[in-house]
């Protein structure tokens, strides 16, 4: 029976990233020459690459395909220098399906492989594909697809139809990724797993380390090179016996002994795929798995997560200490490509021209590549190079030098150390090492820190180890192990250590402010503080969830964790457990008309104003007698309706506490964005704290405290300062966000503030585009746009190369809402995805959802998940069945709802959507569906358009600030820019406009686009504005400006970019 080597995953020139030289007779080509006898053909669902399989391929009559003309391949491959190619390259329709989905709660990335027998199946098969999304745009399709819904139409689309899990352990797009990807494959299929029988093992495994997990045991593991150019085909392949034939290969796989076998693979040395260990390449932080479990997954450099790597994932799941070869599975063996073996021994690098003729060389008299280094005489080898000789023994005898890849970065497999290659180049003879086989798999050292990864790509020699006992694998051994303290910088450190006299930490942006943080809280814990005993507070309830979150990760699910919340969040329950029931809330709307029911003289933008002074009055506790009748008009109102507001709640706590009524059981009170606090806030946060302060821990960053429009105060130094004279005061530097050159502009920009220094050496870029209208600038922002993703600009001169990044790595920042819309519009235009802040849904409201809720169960619509408890009305059906005017009729002020509600927008739009969607089943399926397509859109990465104050805390690759005008920013107010200008609206705190200015340019990483235009409408209103005066101050040198000027040519107004 005949031998064969297939490749079963490749791609076309269509795919990302590939190279676009790839043709059919291209790989045929590259397969001769590797000694490969079946490939895929790969992306089989890409219009224009069907039909070039069409054109130039034709069946066998085995159910693989054939070119249909053989002749002159070699051309193909220049290097060969005109020698012959030997064999007849077969092809098997195979496609590559991204899937993004949501599955048990998470959100799942995996690739799967599909296998046809036909190009009339397969055709079939993308037509149904077709209606679930775009195959157009890639040649790997991403689909919003459940893997399950995927095998489900692989399977029914015709026999011998089948779908193969690919790479199955790459941390972001797998079966068992660690980043996305499920526990078990029953997680993934469900009910039909038992229609998987081959899984694709992936580069940075190998089946020495799936042997560890006894629930793969049933499972042909397969491997391929996954390649995107010519040249890596079969740098991961599959031996098969029997006859080349599409069945043969399906049955083999399957383990039906129908004369046909699957015979094993040949496999990178694992260490030299790209996500073997863990590790974060931007931070140069390579770790093993112990490493990592002792960081509690966190990035010592960066604090964010670890990409965690195949070997840790292996391990997780693990149920074997030591690999078990299962009974009837063939073996494999590691090998690394020839040109790089080559390279080694010539001392070029692997693409160079005199590694390739030599390459070509070796081909021509020693047969195919995968001959060469699994075949050939060593003998015959040394006839052409003793060393490559001795180097191709060392490679079959797996005495090689790894250095592990990790995050995306691929590992280096050598042959000869370091010393050996410069003896080589001086014609040294090679001293052969023992012919013993090291292990494949390697326990790696759990003593040893940390390190960064080596700049250089070349390899850290590490001795081949003789055969021993084997040691147990690390997943076997005890997870219980005493986490080392990340790394910090000096000032970091100071602040995490300092105390006990109170201590502020001025963290200005991109400084490791949440880093710190958690190193506070992990250090306090370490010490023996008990976690009851501690209190972290936030600006928002967002940023509790992810410090909770954080702390998660860092301590374990199953430890007890000091409490993350609001301030208004632990004054719901001070009021609540002295009250003995819960208060009810106003939301902002309702309070609103609260206060205009209890202040009927007011109204219009009087009223507005007057709101809005009696807010920031109280937040900031300085309510004079120009106030105080409006303020006692309302809070009896809110008496005689049990209502409070959220300021009510702080003003009760601080009472509380200052009576003695309420008990603090804190000893540490950590304080998060203290820049934003109002003054009852901040009287709040130190009436938490001891008499002189101790225990107490501040961090933000004075220079970005942009909400004095909710009482911010922004000057928390000095009034602590006041209050403890033994305040401590810290200040954070090194920035770990931003380029250099983006820094060194922003600190002019905002006079008094600290020169921060880049830790994260990086390429920056900031550009000033003036515009002569509001629509020029708006084009340029999308070709600049269209670049940063990739494309390029032919109409603009000033363009530069693009930067290849994804859409959600840049944002646009805008002054106000009213901004948005026309940069959007505008992005839709140029085919560029974009999200924009939109309005909370409806449906989203308490009281709507328990309201929906109800009409879904009398409809026999369950609204309710699994073991979830829901909330219900008790309703006449036939009230119900009304709709919801009648809804509101019957209610009236039964709890929870009360004359408020019905008055409210949310229930406004209830009404509008019933009367729309034709009765309760249509809103109700119409809410559902609107619910899935929300989910579709958050898991799309769009450009993001939102305000500068939405943009706090946040970062980017890439941020655009248009509209950077006077009057603009600073902000002059809306009665001002459209002429109706009132005496008693607020006046332009330009230091915080500033401020707000400075927050916008310190978001970016690496490219910052500025820009202005002389003319705009806003509000209906033309307006002409000058550049605003924040652009003064900063540095020439560092900004690359471009602006349009007019010229008349015929009589043709046109418009030019110069720059």
């Amino acid at each position: 029976m005949e031998l064969f080597r297939a490749d079963l995953h490749i791609h076309s020139r269509f795919s990302r990233a590939t190279s676009k030289k790839l043709t059919l007779r291209l790989l045929a080509a590259w397969a001769q020459a590797k000694g490969l006898d079946v490939i895929a053909t790969g992306d089989f669902t890409h219009p224009e690459w069907m039909a070039e399989i069409e054109e130039y391929l034709e069946p066998d009559g085995s159910g693989l395909y054939v070119l249909k003309d053989q002749n002159g391949l070699g051309e193909q491959l220049p290097f060969l220098d005109g020698a012959p190619l030997a064999g007849n390259t077969r092809f098997m329709l195979c496609t590559e399906i991204s899937s993004i989905y949501k599955k048990a709660g998470k959100v799942r990335k995996n690739h799967n492989l599909v296998f046809m027998p036909s190009i009339e199946m397969a055709k079939n098969f993308s037509a149904r594909l077709a209606q679930v999304g775009n195959l157009e745009s890639d040649g790997r399709p991403i689909l919003g697809l459940d893997a399950k819904n995927l095998l489900e139409m692989v399977l029914e689309t015709g026999p011998n139809a089948f779908l193969v899990p690919a790479h199955i352990w790459t941390p972001w797009f797998s079966l068992f990724g660690s980043k996305s990807g499920f526990d078990s494959m029953e997680e993934c299929f469900g009910d039909l797993s038992s229609e998987i029988f081959a899984l694709e093992t992936g580069l940075s495994s190998d089946p020495d380390m799936n042997w560890l997990w006894s629930a793969l045991d049933r499972y042909t593991l397969i491997s391929n090179s996954d390649a995107h150019s010519g040249e890596k085909l079969g740098r991961e392949s599959n031996l098969f016996q029997g006859e080349k034939s599409y069945d043969g290969i399906y049955h083999a796989l399957r383990g039906e002994a129908l004369g046909h076998r699957f015979l094993g693979t040949v496999e990178f040395f694992p260490e030299e795929g790209k996500y073997h260990l863990d590790g974060h390449r931007k931070c140069g932080i390579v770790m093993d798995p112990a490493e990592t479990r002792a960081h509690g997954g966190i990035c010592p450099v960066c604090g964010k997560p670890l990409t965690v790597g195949v070997l840790n994932r292996v391990q997780e799941l693990a149920d074997r200490e030591l690999p078990e070869q299962p009974a009837g599975h063939p073996g494999f063996q590691s090998l690394f490509p020839l040109p790089e073996l080559v390279s080694e021994v010539l001392g070029v690098g692997p693409t160079s021209k005199k590694v390739k003729a030599f390459h070509g060389r070796l081909l021509a008299r020693l047969g195919s590549e995968m001959d060469i280094l699994q075949h050939v005489p060593f003998e015959d080898i040394a006839k052409i190079s003793r060393p490559l000789a001795e180097g191709v023994r060392r490679m079959r005898q797996g005495h090689v030098l790894r250095q592990s890849g990790f995050d995306g970065q691929y590992g280096v497999i050598s042959a000869f150390s370091p010393l050996e290659r410069e003896e080589m180049q001086r014609g040294a003879s090679l001293i052969a090492m023992p012919a013993k086989k090291a292990p494949l798999v390697h326990p790696v050292p759990q003593s040893e820190p940390a390190a960064p990864a080596p700049a250089e790509a070349e390899a850290k020699p590490v001795a081949a180890q003789p055969e021993k006992e084997k040691t147990p694998c690390i997943a076997a051994q005890s997870k219980v192990q005493e986490a080392p303290r990340s790394r910090y910088n000096v000032a970091q450190q100071s602040a995490i250590d300092a105390g006990p006299e109170p201590v502020l930490v001025i963290a200005g942006p991109g400084t490791g402010k949440t880093h710190t943080l958690m190193g506070r809280l992990n250090r306090l814990l370490s010490d023996g503080v008990k976690p009851r005993q501690i209190l972290t507070l936030t600006f928002t309830r967002r940023a509790a969830d992810e410090l909770q979150q954080r702390l998660v990760e860092m301590r374990g699910e199953n430890e007890v964790l000091p409490r993350a919340d609001t301030l208004h969040a632990i004054a719901f329950e001070c009021w609540e457990e002295l009250n003995g029931e819960a208060p009810v809330i106003l939301s902002e709307e309702n309070a609103l008309r609260v206060f205009a029911e209890a202040n009927p003289d007011f109204s219009g933008r009087e009223l507005r104003s007057l709101w809005q002074r009696l807010g920031l009055a109280r937040e900031r506790m300085e309510l004079g007698p120009e106030l105080l009748d409006a303020s006692q008009n309302y809070s009896r109102v809110k008496d005689s309706w049990n209502l409070v507001d959220y300021t009510d709640l702080l003003e009760f706590w601080l009472q509380q506490m200052e009576s003695g009524s309420w008990a603090n059981p804190y000893l540490h009170v950590l304080v998060d964005e203290v820049q934003d606090l109002s003054a009852l806030q901040l009287r709040l946060v130190t009436a938490l704290a001891k008499q002189e302060g101790e225990g107490f821990f501040a961090i933000g960053d004075p220079d970005q405290s942009i909400y004095s429009f909710r009482g911010a105060q922004g000057r928390v130094r000095s009034q602590l300062k006041e209050l403890w004279p033994s305040l401590r005061v810290i200040t954070l530097e090194d920035n770990y966000r931003s380029a250099q050159s983006i820094l060194d502009l922003a600190h002019p920009a905002l006079p008094g503030s600290p020169a921060l220094h880049a830790r994260v050496p990086k390429d920056g870029e900031v550009r000033l585009f003036s515009a002569p209208t509001a629509g020029r600038e708006a084009q340029w922002i999308g070709e600049r746009v269209r670049e940063l993703v990739g494309s390029t600009s032919h109409t603009i001169s000033d363009a530069g190369e693009g930067a290849c990044m994804s859409p959600g790595d840049i944002a646009i920042l805008v002054r106000f809402k009213a901004l948005i819309e026309p940069l959007r519009r505008l992005l839709d235009r140029f085919g560029l995805p974009c999200a924009v802040p939109e309005a909370e849904a409806f449906w989203t409201e308490p009281r709507v959802d328990v309201i929906l809720a109800t009409a879904g169960r009398s409809l026999g619509i369950n609204p309710a998940m699994p073991g979830e408890e829901r909330e219900f009305i008790d309703v006449p059906d036939k009230v119900l069945m009304d709709g919801p005017v009648a809804l509101e009729a019957y209610l009236q002020d039964s709890q929870p709802f009360d004359r408020l509600f019905w008055e409210s927008s949310a229930f406004r739009k209830l009404k509008k959507a019933y009367d729309e969607q034709g009765g309760w089943l249509g809103l109700v399926n119409w809410v559902n569906m609107q619910t899935e397509l929300d989910l579709v859109r958050s898991r799309a990465q769009k450009i993001q358009i939102m305000t500068l104050h939405a943009a706090k805390g946040l970062e980017f690759e890439a941020v655009f600030l248009p509209a950077l005008e006077q009057g603009i920013l600073p902000f002059a107010g809306v009665g001002t820019l459209t002429g109706n200008a009132n005496s008693r609206e607020m006046p332009t705190d330009e230091d915080e406009e500033r401020r707000l200015f400075y927050v916008g340019l310190t978001r970016a990483k690496s490219r910052l686009y500025l820009s202005h235009s002389a003319s705009r409408m806003v509000y209906g209103h033309e307006l002409r504005l000058k550049p605003t005066a924040f652009l003064k101050p900063l540095p020439e040198h560092l900004l690359k400006r471009s602006h349009v000027v007019s010229k008349t040519v015929r009589q043709t107004k046109q418009l030019n970019l110069l720059g």
